[in-house]
């Protein structure tokens, strides 16, 4: 037999009237369903208690006495519970008369049952579940409920098969994402070593680009050495066939210079900037005319001397052609080749980074998620 008692003082009657009124503080503010918000079986013999001509129904939450925070709700109809109380009335255990309830409670026995008779439809019942934990439920109807008619064993009954649903529920909540967990242990694994290899392969086209990148500016550098070199060859044996002001010379190795393919045009102007030599189709220059001022600004120019004199002018139209010798050492395909080695590289690496980096965020996210789903039914 339950020990109850009638809960007649002012702290009781005046927590009572505040569950009654407070419809605006949350229900459960720190609760979240982790069985879910399907109704499920009561279980054992309450048929006659939730007779459906009375529509009975039972509302209860779990409170923790030192912090009075409702650590688990429950609402039962037609012998079905479900994990959260979701009616328009909430616990109020934020108001100064719960506090004298709890205080009231601390001094009763385990277990034992106050009643409360709020209104004529229903009927409060609070208890000390064990040590710093506090039952209170409701029970409702739609007609007269008197608290006689409705014994506090019962509803004890009751309340411990909803938390045993409750309880049941979560852990089979927790055990399905545990299993889902551990389902997702393989594809995980293989997916960070996808990542890890990704990455590596991502080293490597940086190094791609980097050494491109090296190689292109190297043989720039030779094509530029080679053409100097060869400039010096050419100018050297002009200036030495000018120096002699043998034109005819001048002219017969500017000729052979053009048909080797070193350039398509040139001229060569003596110390009195009169031109002397011509190779190739040019027909605004003519020989023993100065050579015009448009062309002159438009071309590449090189000053033939020995020592510090001066003795005239070669003149290269832009743009140059690429000497045979020279194309023939392939540093010309060399540097293009590296050139579209370093490019592409550079955006494999870029492409590649942006789609690592999107499969990291989604493992990470898809990591947290069994984690999330876990705690929650932890609480």
């Amino acid at each position: 037999m339950t020990p109850t008692r009638r809960a007649t003082d002012s702290p009781v009657t005046a927590w009572a009237r505040a569950v009654t009124v407070d419809t605006s503080r949350a229900r459960t503010e720190d609760f979240r369903a982790a069985a879910g918000d399907e109704p499920r079986p009561l279980g054992g013999n309450f048929e006659t208690f939730f007779d459906p001509f009375e529509s009975r129904k039972v509302r209860g939450a779990l409170i923790d006495q030192q912090s009075l925070d409702c650590k688990v709700t429950w609402s039962i109809a037609d012998c079905a519970v479900v994990a959260e109380d979701r009616s328009e009335r909430g616990w109020n255990t934020a108001g100064p008369g719960f506090g004298k309830v709890v205080e009231q409670l601390s001094q009763a026995a385990i277990g034992e049952v106050c009643v409360k008779q709020v209104g004529l439809q229903r009927c409060l019942y609070f208890w000390r579940i064990r040590p710093g934990m506090i039952v209170v439920a409701e029970v409702s109807g739609l007609g007269r409920l008197p608290a006689s008619d409705v014994e506090a064993g019962l509803v004890k009954e009751i309340c411990s098969a909803a938390m045993k649903v409750r309880e049941t529920a979560a852990l089979r909540a927790r055990e399905a994402a545990r299993a889902s967990s551990s389902a997702d242990v393989p594809s995980r694994n293989a997916r960070s070593l996808w990542i890890k290899a990704g990455w590596t392969c991502l080293a490597s086209l940086l190094a791609c680009a980097a050494f491109g990148g090296w190689l292109f500016a190297k043989t720039s550098l030779d094509i530029l050495h080679v053409r100097t070199l060869m400039d010096a060859a050419v100018l050297r044996s002009l200036s030495l066939a000018l120096a002699k002001s043998d034109y005819g010379e001048v002219q017969e190795m500017l000729s052979t210079y053009g048909d080797s393919g070193y350039f398509s045009q040139a001229a060569v102007s003596n110390a009195k900037q009169r031109v002397i030599a011509i190779a190739g189709k040019w027909p605004s220059v003519q020989i023993g005319e100065p050579l015009p001022d448009q062309i002159a600004r438009a071309a590449e120019t090189f000053d033939l001397r020995l020592g510090p004199e001066s003795l005239g002018q070669l003149l290269i139209p832009q743009p140059r052609t690429t000497p045979p010798k020279l194309a023939r050492s392939g540093l010309h395909s060399l540097r293009a080749a590296s050139g579209w080695l370093s490019g592409l590289s550079v955006v494999a690496a870029l492409t590649l980074s942006a789609f690592l980096l999107r499969m990291s965020v989604l493992a990470r996210t898809k990591r947290g998620e069994p984690d999330a789903a876990l705690e929650s039914t932890k609480e």
